[in-house]
């Protein structure tokens, strides 16, 4: 038998996963040093799907105009 009980299990899965996951896990559920967040939280833009995200956006930081599929006729 594992000696972690279920909630130390389920935060240990939750630190293993994506930057973007981590940051609010350690800052929501472990009570990490606001240090300690900001580092991970900063990993968002060049790690894991957050990056790949923002890899998508043009060179004018938009998101593929036109590609939508109102024909890029939406806009906020």
């Amino acid at each position: 038998m594992n000696s972690i009980s279920p909630p130390h299990r389920a935060i240990q899965w939750l630190l293993e996963g994506d930057p973007a996951i981590r940051w609010q896990t350690l800052r929501d559920l472990v009570g990490a040093t606001e240090r300690s967040v900001e580092r991970e939280r900063g990993k968002v833009a060049r790690e894991g799907w957050g990056a790949r995200l923002l890899a998508r956006q043009d060179r004018a930081g938009t998101w593929a105009v036109g590609r939508s599929s109102d024909g890029g006729l939406y806009s906020p």
